[in-house]
């Protein structure tokens, strides 16, 4: 058993390949300087590799240092006498960085010192390094002050890596690499895989069809490991991604139709492993680039704008691009920590202790990063999903599942997601797709007859739509601002449809109060009462509330105190020059009294309590439901004596004059009983001369 070499194979491998080349050239030195702190077996033995290097590659360097890789890692040789090694030494190899602005890099000079530090930790020399490593630490930190002072003198850029891309251009570039006839599929799968996962390109090449699944309303992808994640703690909690019903060319979940669709018969090696993307995780890295950056020229003035350049982008910069938008795209991003766990970056002291992984928290990150307007009700849009209505529809969904994936090795929900969203946009993606496009090999896809039967079995909406509440279908990762949009939405719609009823209404009023005061102007009377301003108060109270506007006559009464009021804007009835009467009280309610008192009432009012005459009293005054409804019978009656009186009705102040009008009309109040004799109009209630009045009219 070799321990050494297990302890070696702990370090990622990619990393380890990239710390040989500072452990490379720091031995390389020693070589060629003839340091006695350099093992003479080792010596030996890199002299035999470079000897067999030199007559194909030259002496380079660059050939030096490779032919150096597998000295120290496979063989089990001490390289150096470490007791003999001085911090002077460590820093001789790259003392001339420090005059050189591009190689003195934070980068750089971090990966040189991570090299030498796995190089003594390989070979159980750290004690060693732990003495050497603050003088050299603080050497190289004073390296990294000299290159900021050099870009503050200088004007140098201070943008560290990669470009970050803006979602315009990151929807730009998708939109040009899908037309693409033959880099298209794949690039533009990557692409938007790139951008939705926020993950790393290592991550990316190596997700396996079978870490693809399907829940509610998206898809979700694991990832078996991470750079942050050696051991693979946190793959069993996965990204959510989701469909953009409004934009084809930002939809990880169409892009991804689109792929499966053009390599059906291609998914799955032949040692049994189902990766996504075909080829080693170098080769679908290099692809990629060499497609991103041909497509980088072609926007080349579209990145200008942007203070871009093709040589700025890259790989990560999908990834920093979709970190920017997501926590800084609007004013309604998720959470820094679900948008840190989406991207694996460590939260040192919080992570899974108080800032854990939660599905809702990862869908919302994911519903952003799709491209669905942040700050609207879109947000909360379904995805395309097949609703079928009978079997036979079912097999038919089935059937072009199996013809246009390998539903063998695809997970079936995910066949039918992806094939749900590329039929959804299949009309834009025509418009768009060159005719040599790969995706037009499909027979189904190419069949019209069965696009257009596939597209009437989806649906896509909101959560609230009948359809949806049918089939219990709910939109997950929404934040509660999506909810209140969509509620005004629905009742700006409403009022919308209100407006043109309400614009009719208003335009029957002046015609109402035409009609009303021609025919008071020609016979001198309103309403078969003299036109005093009191009758004239009434009558317009009410054609305002026949009309529908309830709340005008309540505004009128109490514009003094709903309204603010203005020096020259009347607010009242006595601004109007009408007269202004006591309010009601709460409990306002017209008792049982005979006729003949209630006439009086009518005409007077009660002195006692101050209150004007009842026929001045209008609905809208009275709050309770039931004395409200009374006051309206008790209007009825009343109106019917005062019809009765004709021409010799008029206003009255006193007692005997209310009499003298009701003994003129009372005949007409009495009705006979059951046993055939009339019962004396002083012994009947007001209500119940109402009941026989009715009924009186609906036997004639």
């Amino acid at each position: 058993m070799d321990l050494v070499e297990e302890l070696r194979g702990s370090t990622y491998m990619k990393t380890r390949d990239r710390y040989k080349h500072g452990a490379a050239t720091f031995l390389l030195h020693l070589y060629k300087s003839g340091d006695d702190a350099l093992n003479a077996p080792f010596a030996s033995q890199m002299e035999a590799n470079l000897a067999m290097v030199r007559p194909r590659n030259g002496t380079s360097d660059e050939a030096m240092i490779y032919s150096l890789l597998p000295s120290y890692c496979e063989e089990p040789i001490e390289p150096l006498h470490w007791d003999l090694l001085t911090p002077q030494k460590i820093l001789e190899p790259i003392w001339s960085w420090k005059d050189d602005f591009k190689k003195l890099s934070e980068s750089r000079l971090s990966s040189y010192r991570a090299a030498l530090h796995l190089l003594f930790k390989d070979f159980g020399k750290t004690d060693v390094w732990l003495k050497l490593s603050p003088t050299v630490n603080q050497v190289l930190n004073g390296w990294k002050r000299r290159r900021v002072r050099l870009q503050k003198k200088r004007g140098m850029s201070v943008e560290k890596g990669m470009a970050e891309l803006p979602f315009k251009v990151y929807a730009e570039l998708c939109k040009r690499i899908a037309c693409d006839k033959l880099y298209g599929p794949f690039g533009w799968t990557y692409a938007t895989m790139l951008w939705n996962l926020m993950g790393r390109s290592d991550n990316i090449s190596h997700i396996s069809v079978n870490h693809i699944k399907c829940k509610e309303d998206h898809l979700l992808i694991y990832y078996a490991q991470q750079k942050t994640d050696q051991d693979g703690k946190l793959s069993k909690y996965p990204r959510a991604i989701f469909a953009n019903p409004l934009s084809p060319w930002t939809c990880a979940i169409t892009a991804l139709g689109v792929y499966l669709i053009v390599t059906n018969t291609r998914v799955g090696n032949s040692d049994g492993s189902l990766p996504l993307f075909h080829g080693s995780q170098d080769e679908c890295a290099r692809r990629f680039r060499v497609g991103l950056h041909a497509k980088a020229k072609e926007i080349a003035s579209i990145l200008e704008e942007n203070g871009m350049t093709t040589q700025s982008v890259g790989t990560h910069s999908f990834r920093k691009g979709a970190a920017t938008y997501a926590s800084a795209g609007g004013t309604a991003c998720p959470s820094s920590s679900a948008i840190s766990l989406r991207a694996g970056w460590t939260q040192p002291g919080v992570e899974d202790t108080y800032r854990r992984y939660d599905s809702a928290g990862d869908e919302h990150v994911g519903r952003v990063l799709t491209g669905l307007p942040m700050n609207g009700e879109e947000l909360a849009i379904l995805p395309p999903i097949f609703m079928p209505e009978t079997q036979e529809d079912e097999a038919f969904i089935d059937e072009c599942c199996k013809s246009t994936m390998d539903v063998n090795q695809v997970n079936p929900g995910v066949a039918r997601r992806c094939l749900a969203s590329v039929v959804f946009h299949i009309l834009k993606l025509r418009e768009q797709l060159p005719p040599g496009h790969k995706l037009w090999a499909d027979r189904t896809i190419n069949n019209k007859q069965a696009m257009e039967k596939l597209r009437s079995l989806i649906f896509s909406g909101f959560q609230d739509n009948p359809i949806a509440v049918e089939a219990n279908l709910c939109a997950t990762g929404v934040p509660p601002h999506c909810a209140l949009l969509r509620s005004m939405r629905i009742v700006k719609d409403q009022v919308a449809k209100l407006i043109p009823g309400v614009d009719e209404q208003l335009s029957q009023l002046p015609k109402l109060f035409r009609d009303a005061l021609d025919e008071a102007i020609a016979d001198g009377k309103i309403e078969g009462a003299p036109l005093t301003a009191s009758n004239l108060e009434r009558t317009v109270l009410r054609l305002l509330e026949e009309s529908g506007l309830k709340d005008v006559p309540r505004l009128l009464q109490e514009g003094n105190t709903v309204r603010t009021r203005t020096p020259d804007r009347p607010t009242n009835l006595a601004d109007f020059g009408l007269q202004a009467h006591k309010t009601l009280p709460s409990d306002f309610y017209v008792p049982n009294m005979t006729l003949q008192k209630s006439w009086y009432h009518w005409m007077l009012g009660d002195a006692a309590s101050g209150h004007r005459p009842w026929r001045l009293i209008q609905l809208c005054e009275v709050n309770d439901k039931k004395a409200r409804e009374r006051l309206r019978r008790f209007r009825k009656i009343m109106l019917a004596i005062q019809e009765s009186l004709q021409n010799s009705w008029k206003e009255v102040t006193t007692f005997d004059e209310a009499e003298k009008q009701f003994d003129s009309v009372k005949a007409a109040f009495q009705f006979a009983a059951k046993a055939g004799h009339k019962r004396r109009y002083g012994e009947l209630s007001w209500d119940t001369v109402l009941r026989h009045k009715y009924k009186q009219t609906r036997s004639t």
